[in-house]
């Protein structure tokens, strides 16, 4: 059997809802603006493209709240919009946003453009984050050009009224030492299946999940690891699948959105931001009926890096720097970051301070530690592997396949893979890139 893939929107790994405008002081500044990027009233105008709207646009206004001198004008770009918007620009001459959020997992195309300051030519000093947030922007030359906003270490959610129905327990030590590897998840969840319940709401979610978690890196050199990548993925998911322990959902809809809130799916991959943007906010009643283990490897998911154009001034610049340094190292922008979208900084003077790292929502879940959990042990375990310049087709053929293997149960892995392969030498434009 050989499908025709077809090809699928990119799920973006974090919520991506357009947003129109951005968030100000209150005082439009309509000013005219000099060449220097300076307005006539002596206000530097930041310019901003982002899709984070939780996070972004309130950060904008706080800053503004105490550094007058300071607007920002953000524009709503979609995730998965923002590279190819950025390749337009520069292609049509356009002028580039101050500030640019790189989503890690593309950041690698960004150090290709060339289009970044070298953050520690305006005073960062790389010592002071965790290391593992550094060298992913940090480009081959040494050249750090960006900042993550957030550690981003992930879990396994659950919710505790099904925990317990189904297992007998809904405490969060006990299902940890229960479900300790990939086949635990197998053979325990024939108990969710007899009881009309699945384990996980979508093939795509766990695809997603296995694929961050792999130890196998996406590119080494010149060749694009796809068959071990996706081996390591996708046996995993299969093997899900084939026990019936996975539902069929797409992930990020709307309608697997909902799956949050019902009382038959049990599990869910969990980053630490998807507390806020997805649990929270697609189960606004389920405060107290969630819990939070390990998953078998400890791994990160997500994340944001922020760095400047090179296009802008150099009163531009210093502005932005001096912002995406408040917002990750000082005390005030990083608990703002915190407080409104649950980022944790990978400043490492308060991501090892237990009163800083503490969740404010711990009720929703039960009042269990998760912070303890996952800013202390599983970002201390976590498995962070390189990212590719071609991660952005890998994950789009991830995503299809996944669902198609949801769609057709009897699609088995080497198919898959060919399917995969087909969908990839498309995408990959490169001739100096070999697919294994």
């Amino acid at each position: 059997m050989k499908k025709k893939i077809v090809s699928a929107l990119l799920i973006a790994t974090m919520m991506t809802t357009m947003f129109v405008g951005c968030g100000s002081n209150g005082d439009s500044k309509e000013t005219a603006q000099s060449a220097s990027g300076e307005t006539d009233d002596g206000v530097v105008t930041l310019t901003y493209w982002g899709w984070d709207s939780n996070y972004a646009w309130p950060m904008f206004e706080k800053y503004e709240e105490t550094h007058p001198n300071v607007h920002f004008e953000a524009t709503a770009v979609e995730w998965g919009d923002m590279l190819t918007k950025t390749q337009q620009a520069l292609a049509s001459g356009s002028e580039l946003p101050t500030i640019i959020p790189m989503d890690v997992a593309l950041i690698e195309n960004w150090k290709d453009m060339d289009i970044l300051e070298d953050l520690t030519d305006y005073g960062l000093d790389t010592s002071e984050y965790i290391d593992s947030a550094i060298e992913k922007a940090t480009t081959d030359d040494g050249r750090v050009v960006g900042l993550l906003t957030c550690v981003c270490p992930s879990g396994i959610a659950y919710k505790r009224d099904l925990a317990k129905e189904v297992f007998g327990t809904d405490d969060p030590d006990e299902l940890q030492t229960m479900f300790s590897s990939y086949d635990d998840y197998i053979d325990k969840g024939a108990d969710a299946v007899a009881d009309g319940k699945y384990m996980f709401h979508s093939g795509q979610a766990v695809a997603e999940w296995l694929y961050f978690a792999s130890d196998v890196a996406t590119q080494n050199g010149d060749t694009l690891n796809y068959t071990d990548k996706m081996t390591d993925v996708f046996s995993k998911v299969i093997a899900m699948r084939d026990a019936g322990i996975l539902d069929t959902y797409q992930n990020g809809t709307a309608e697997g959105n909902a799956t949050y809130a019902d009382d038959i799916h049990i599990f869910y991959p969990c980053p630490d931001w998807a507390i806020t943007y997805y649990i929270e906010a697609n189960d606004p009643d389920g405060s107290g009926n969630w819990g939070l283990i390990k998953a078998p490897v400890s791994y990160s998911h997500g994340g944001t890096a922020l760095g400047i154009s090179s296009s802008a001034t150099e009163e531009q610049k210093q502005a932005a720097y001096d912002f995406i340094h408040w917002a990750v190292a000082e005390q005030e922008g990083a608990e703002a970051g915190r407080d409104l979208a649950g980022f944790i900084t990978t400043y490492k003077t308060l991501t090892t301070d237990a009163n800083f790292t503490k969740r404010a929502d711990e009720e929703f879940f039960a009042n269990q530690d998760i912070s303890t959990l996952l800013y202390t042990e599983i970002a201390n375990e976590m498995n962070v592997v390189d990212s590719s310049p071609w991660e952005n087709s890998m994950i789009s053929v991830r995503n299809d396949l996944a669902q198609q293997l949801m769609d057709d149960k009897e699609m088995t892995l080497e198919e898959a893979l060919d399917i995969g392969r087909e969908e990839l030498e498309q995408l990959v434009t490169d001739d100096n890139i070999t697919i294994k």
